[in-house]
């Protein structure tokens, strides 16, 4: 599952991360449509017990740079969501280089209202921009989330902050995180679950077993 302006579609709705349709193809999978309607939750799960909100167990997917791009539930080590684009990439350009790939368009083509957006590829991460509404290519734009691709490797210039695994269940991390919610959004004939830690930072999967993105930021549909 691999939002981003690829995004996951089905019966004329997208679940989006900051981004739905623009120029790559789509591919069947998430990080999240800010200003946009949260997704509405089918399916909720609270458990019970006590959630400080900090994880216990620390888990990275790779041994990074002391300097590492560190992935948080507000943006990046240096830039939360809201900052400017420029101050973003430069900060993610001075630890991790050039991008591997960017994109850039409407956020949402089934929406004339729709903000322009901008994503920078890295790997398994994807950071994305965009625009207030209405924007244009040459609108400003801000930090407004990130994803990772759990299938693929993170750079060795980029970790997750401590203490979220990459290699889990969506049971796992309602032990985990005992004030999680997991819910489930219905997109046509398909649902996409998502499971939410207290601190923000969110897994997704497209069963109700094995999470297949990780990410912050905000998250809604394009219809």
């Amino acid at each position: 599952m691999y939002f981003s302006f690829r995004a996951l579609s089905a019966a004329g709705a997208v679940l989006v991360v900051t981004a739905c349709g623009t120029n790559p193809p789509p591919v069947v999978s998430a990080s999240p449509s800010a200003g946009s309607a949260s997704p509405s939750a089918s399916a909720s799960v609270t458990p019970s017990g006590t959630d400080t909100g900090t994880p216990s167990t620390t888990v990275s997917p790779s041994a990074p740079a002391a300097n590492a791009v560190v992935l948080q539930p507000k943006g990046i080590d240096g830039a939360d969501f809201g900052t400017p684009e420029d101050d973003v990439e430069a900060v993610l350009t001075a630890k991790s280089g050039k991008p591997d790939d960017s994109f850039s368009g409407p956020v949402c083509e089934l929406n004339d209202a729709t903000p322009y957006g901008r994503q920078l590829v890295y790997g398994g991460a994807v950071f994305l921009f965009q625009s207030k509404r209405n924007g244009n290519r040459n609108a400003a734009r801000t930090f407004t989330s990130w994803v990772v691709n759990m299938e693929q490797p993170l750079k060795p210039s980029m970790r997750l902050a401590d203490g979220y695994p990459v290699d889990t269940t969506f049971a796992k991390l309602k032990r985990e995180f005992p004030r999680g919610k997991l819910t489930s959004v219905a997109l046509g004939e398909t649902a996409v679950y998502i499971f939410r830690t207290p601190s923000g930072i969110w897994y997704r999967g497209d069963d109700n077993k094995t999470p297949t993105d990780i990410g912050a930021g905000s998250m809604g549909t394009c219809e």
